[in-house]
Parts: C-alpha cells; sequence; structure tokens
C-alpha cells in the first residue's frame, strides 16, 4: 500500500501555479491517495475547469472557523501537551528571526494546528509542501505534532523569503529541487553542513504532452506573425522588457504583434508604455487567460517570449512552466539567462537565449525568428523533444512518487 500523503500548499489550486495540481493529478492516477491543505481558499469561479473538483476537495485554513479552530487547539494542547508546547517554542525561537518573522510563523503554527487535526483523520503519512515558506512551516509544525515525515519542494521564494529555512533543511525527509541552479543555491547557503545535500532531488515541474501537443499543421491564419507571453504582470517576469523590444521591433519596420496574457502589478506600467511608444495596434494587454483557453492561443503563436529578469529584492523565477508549455507544442522560445531557465533552453538549440533587462538583444532575438521560418521550425521540434526527455510530467511525477515511496510510514512498508 503507498503512503497517503498530504499536499499543502497556499492557494491550491492556483490559476498561475498549474504545476502544483497538476502533480497531485499524476499522483493520483499512480494510486496515491492525496489530502489536499490549503492556507486560503481560490474564488472558484476564477479556476480552470480542470482544477475545480480539486478545490471542492481541499481543505481550507480560511476562511477560519473560530470553533474547529479553538477545538483543533484544544485538542492537542490537552493530548499532546509537550508537543504543542515544544513546537511552538522550538519555531518561535530561532536565532535571527526579526519580531516580524517571529509573527509570521506564530501564525502558521495556529493554522498548522488547525489543519492537523483533519490530516490525523485522514490517517496522513508524510506531508508534502509547495514552496520554501508558509506551507513548508505548516508542514514543519504538523510533522512534528503528528510525528510523521515531511519533505517540501522549493521555487523562486528561497531567493527572496528564507523563513526557517535551515530548520526545514535539517528536518525535511527530502527537498525537491527543480533545477540544478536552485540545488547549488541551497548547498551555498549551508556550506557547513555539507550533508543536507544530499537531501536535495531534482525534481522538475512538468507539462503532459497528451494536454500540450504539437500545433496543428493547419494553413497559416496569422496575417503577421505572432508573439506570445504568459505570465504574472511582475517584476521577475521582465514584460517591460518585452513592450521595450516591440518597440525597437516596431521602428525597425517589422511585421508583428505580441499579445501579452495574464495580471498583476505591473498591468498599469505596461498600458502606460504601450500608449507612450504608441504601440496599440502592435502590442495587446488581454488580461487573465484560463487555463482551457490557452491552447487557443499557443495555437496561433509564432514566438514565444518570456524576458525573464532578476528583480531589485532579488525575486526570479526558477523554470517558468509557461515556456515549458509553449514548447511542448512546437513553439520556438526566446528567454533569458536568469536562474534555471538555460537548463530547460538549449541556446541556438530550441530556443534563444539573451542577456537579462537588455531590450536590443532581445528584439535581436526576436527578429531572428521572424525572419526565419525554417529556424522556427527546428527549434519548435526540439524543444518539444527536450520537454519529452526532462520534462514531461509522466516521469516527474515518477521520480516524486520514488522519494515518496522510499519513505517507511505507518503500514510498516517502504
Amino acid at each position: 500500500m503507498k503512503p497517503t500523503v498530504a499536499y499543502i500548499s497556499q492557494l491550491l489550486p492556483n490559476l498561475t501555479e498549474t504545476f502544483v495540481y497538476r502533480e497531485i493529478f499524476a499522483l493520483q492516477a499512480r494510486k496515491f491517495k492525496v489530502v489536499p491543505l490549503s492556507i486560503h481558499a481560490p474564488h472558484i469561479d476564477q479556476l480552470p475547469d480542470e482544477a475545480k473538483d480539486l478545490a471542492r476537495q481541499t481543505t481550507y485554513a480560511f476562511p477560519l472557523n473560530r470553533r474547529r479552530f479553538l477545538s483543533a487547539h484544544a485538542y492537542f494542547l490537552l493530548t499532546r501537551p509537550h508537543k504543542y508546547l515544544r513546537t511552538l517554542l522550538f519555531v518561535m525561537t530561532r536565532p535571527e528571526q526579526s519580531s516580524t518573522v517571529r509573527q509570521r510563523t506564530l501564525y502558521h503554527f495556529a493554522e498548522a494546528v488547525y489543519l492537523a487535526t483533519h490530516a490525523q483523520r485522514e490517517g496522513v503519512d508524510h506531508i508534502h509542501a509547495h514552496f520554501s515558506v508558509n506551507a513548508a512551516t505548516i508542514a514543519l509544525v504538523m510533522s512534528r505534532l503528528l510525528d510523521i515525515s515531511f519533505s517540501f519542494t522549493v521555487h523562486n521564494n528561497i531567493f527572496t523569503d528564507r523563513l526557517i529555512l535551515k530548520e526545514k533543511l535539517r528536518e525535511t525527509k527530502f527537498v525537491a529541487v527543480i533545477s540544478d541552479y536552485s540545488r547549488n543555491f541551497l548547498c551555498d547557503y549551508l556550506p557547513d553542513e555539507p550533508q543536507l545535500a544530499d537531501k536535495y532531488h531534482i525534481v522538475h515541474c512538468g507539462v503532459s504532452l497528451e494536454q500540450f501537443k504539437a500545433k496543428p499543421k493547419l494553413i497559416e491564419t496569422n496575417t503577421r506573425p505572432m508573439i506570445f507571453t504568459v505570465g504574472q504582470l511582475a517584476e521577475r517576469k521582465g514584460m517591460p522588457v518585452l513592450v521595450e523590444a516591440c518597440r525597437i521591433l516596431h521602428e525597425r519596420g517589422c511585421l508583428f504583434e505580441c499579445l501579452i496574457a495574464g495580471d498583476g502589478t505591473q498591468r498599469v506600467e505596461l498600458e502606460h508604455l504601450v500608449e507612450t511608444y504608441q504601440l496599440q495596434d502592435v502590442v495587446k494587454l488581454l488580461g487573465v487567460v484560463f487555463q482551457e483557453d490557452l491552447p487557443n492561443y499557443l495555437h496561433r503563436t509564432d514566438i514565444f517570449a518570456m524576458a525573464c529578469v532578476t528583480a531589485e529584492n532579488g525575486d526570479k523565477d526558477g523554470i517558468p512552466v509557461a515556456l515549458m508549455e509553449a514548447m511542448a507544442m512546437e513553439i520556438p522560445v526566446v528567454s533569458t539567462y536568469v536562474s534555471g531557465i538555460p537548463e530547460l533552453i538549449d541556446h541556438e538549440q530550441n530556443g534563444l537565449l539573451v542577456p537579462e533587462k537588455n531590450a536590443p538583444a532581445f528584439a535581436d532575438a526576436l527578429q531572428e525568428l521572424l525572419e526565419n521560418k525554417s529556424l522556427r521550425d527546428k527549434f519548435g521540434k526540439h524543444g518539444r523533444q527536450k520537454i519529452k526527455r526532462e520534462f514531461n510530467i509522466n516521469k516527474t511525477s515518477l521520480q516524486l512518487v520514488n522519494l515518496l515511496e522510499s519513505i517507511p510510514h505507518k503500514n510498516g512498508e517502504s
């Protein structure tokens, strides 16, 4: 029998984190019992259709049920007082904690106790968290309260927010790391504890080759080549660099259109840039595009562009799943040498990479592909092959399955 695994994230399911719920689906397809937990509840009408059933199955800490919340704390305080108090003392007395960090940690402790009662009822053997901050803190607390193991997947949060990360790395059963870049970052983070490196396992985020099939070989329908991108309109995505590159291409007389899907804090800035550069007929801001509608745009896409950058606070992408989805559909891609992206895109083999925050270089790369359809076709085919080999959800989920099955659990199997 496979272990029962609780999966926890900050917001599950999440429109912009499709890789988390697809991983759950892949584990369920392999006969795992997965108990989904989340800190916050999404607006179900803002989710893609594929994720709505999962939202109905998930237990949420918020909106808070005060009676159940107080009952959960009373239960653990009365039945496991030493574990309850020792765990609270442990997470609240870590060195180098600011008052803000302590406050956040206290909140996570309170949420963890609440969710632990549900995990206990469901007979959870192991907890896996996505992201190294909030969810992983809750997994650590639940692990100590319930005497079960935990693990977590690290994403881009580790570059900017390392909430009691040392303790998590020391106590976790394993860490799923999405890139060599991130693994090296963790090794450098605690150089005096090299034994921890044995816990760090590369498990790429993956995409479904069945869901993201190669583009249909249809008659050209675009009156001009289409550049497309999708993602949060956040600083690390580099959307202003893409708009600036579009201005350069437009001034060079290149024929194209650029569609930008997504929403976020940079929306107003991007609208201002489009208006200032008078690119209204060239660059379109689409707003949110749901997952089920994404293939409609990708089928028309000639080039997928993602001008990722390192934000002022150090925030950066890991390996954007949107790039994987485009490559799976044989769409040539242009991106930057940021974080783990060069582990996905092999420059001049399945796409083009340029230095970050360099709009002229980004424009040059886009222009090279705009003017060379045979090169687009070559990169597209090689891109899907790369996804099939290394970023296929069937393969990446099997890596996680093997890690989870190696953990002894209460049924006595490993």
